[in-house]
């Protein structure tokens, strides 16, 4: 689990497949999902597969990211523990695989042939193969010349399940707390700038920075009863109906999430 696509395909499996969110769901424009419905799914695979990285870091910090310093592709830090804890709430065993593709993901191995130049193999690396500083020579046809995983980019496919029959346990318990974030940034940046999130004006766009922030701050949130506050202080202080459900069993959320900038009695304005 430290081999980063490792990672980062048990981070997709759980905010997809092990809620109950399929592939149709995310994608199908056959399937007549409310606009805000779809939206918030999205943001549900993001923050959740975030969170998971967050937690699965414990007492360390968050898995490290592409973008961090401290970020290995091969030995990513994370926490045993608290990814046999992740395992436990989705019901899986921490030795599950989560590696597709030729050679368990890695992708298709070449090596260099003398007078040719790189030629594909099905051997498996590590195996016969081998870089030249573990002994590989293009003397005895197994020097390693550079591994490609040209369907990387769409190996998602294969832990996103195609349909769903609803969401499991662990799901609605991990949509809640994506409907509690969803809701309390895009109402919260609303509320704390006194202004609309829509729009090419500076004001606008103020929102959105603080949008982003507080999305940070969220998925960052180890307390559950902390968000669930900030969730219904922001319903509050944004006057907006609870009037949409994403699945039975749910939190109740706005279909319409914009701050309220009519006069009202309390609220300023």
């Amino acid at each position: 689990m430290s081999y980063w696509p490792q990672q980062l395909n048990f981070a997709v499996w759980c905010a997809t497949t092990g809620c109950g969110i399929s592939i149709r769901s995310l994608i199908d424009s056959e399937l007549k999902l409310p606009p805000q419905v779809r939206s918030f799914l999205w943001f549900h695979v993001y923050f959740t597969v975030r969170r998971i990285f967050f937690e699965m870091g414990g007492i360390q910090g968050p898995v490290p990211l592409p973008d961090d310093p401290v970020f290995d592709m091969i030995k990513n830090a994370y926490d045993i523990s608290s990814y046999k804890r992740i395992c436990n709430e989705f019901k899986i065993g921490s030795n599950s695989d989560f590696k597709e593709g030729s050679n368990d993901g890695l992708g298709d191995v070449y090596v260099w042939a003398s007078g040719v130049g790189p030629v594909k193999t099905d051997y498996k690396y590590p195996d016969w193969n081998k870089f030249s500083d573990e002994g590989g020579k293009a003397i005895d046809g197994n020097l390693i010349q550079y591994i490609d995983n040209s369907l990387s980019s769409k190996q998602y496919e294969y832990f996103v399940t195609p349909v769903s029959y609803g969401l499991t346990s662990a799901g609605q318990a991990r949509i809640n707390q994506s409907i509690e974030a969803f809701v309390y940034c895009i109402l919260g940046s609303q509320v704390n700038e006194r202004s609309g999130m829509i729009g090419s004006s500076g004001s606008a766009k103020e929102v959105r920075h603080e949008f982003l922030i507080l999305i940070e701050d969220a998925i960052a949130q180890p307390d559950i009863s902390k968000s669930v506050q900030r969730f219904q202080l922001v319903i509050q202080e944004a006057k907006v109906k609870l009037d949409l459900t994403i699945s039975p069993g749910t939190w109740l959320m706005p279909s319409r999430m914009v701050i309220n900038t009519e006069s009202t009695v309390g609220y300023n304005n």
